[in-house]
């Protein structure tokens, strides 16, 4: 079942298009992709894939309306120089933007009316 609060995947979509569109060089462009889930029936993550790792880093709005990070498992170890971890430090604090920008944006939503 759909709680009518909680922000549909359409919204989420276009929050983190606006994200994407204050221009962060690093972010790539996320993908908001439905999710299986039978007690929400508009469940979804919000994909990024890393361009300086072979990972992705999805994020969710959890049940106390928190939103939630997780870094893919990668397949093996990761070697780089000093500029390759520069550019994936910048990727991931690029989620971590978009991140805090869609709990903020949710925060609004959930807000009460005045």
């Amino acid at each position: 079942m759909t709680d009518p609060q909680r922000p549909t995947q359409a919204t989420i979509a276009e929050w983190a298009a606006r994200f994407v569109a204050r221009g962060v060089p690093a972010l790539g462009e996320p993908l908001v992709l439905p999710q299986d889930d039978d007690e929400n029936g508009d469940a979804f993550i919000v994909l990024i894939h890393l361009r300086h790792a072979p990972a992705a880093i999805y994020l969710q709005l959890d049940e106390s309306g928190r939103w939630v990070a997780t870094l893919t498992e990668r397949p093996s170890d990761l070697t780089g120089t000093s500029l390759d971890l520069i550019a994936l430090g910048a990727e991931v604090e690029a989620a971590g933007q978009l991140c805090a920008y869609l709990q903020e944006r949710t925060d609004a939503h959930l807000a009460p009316s005045p």
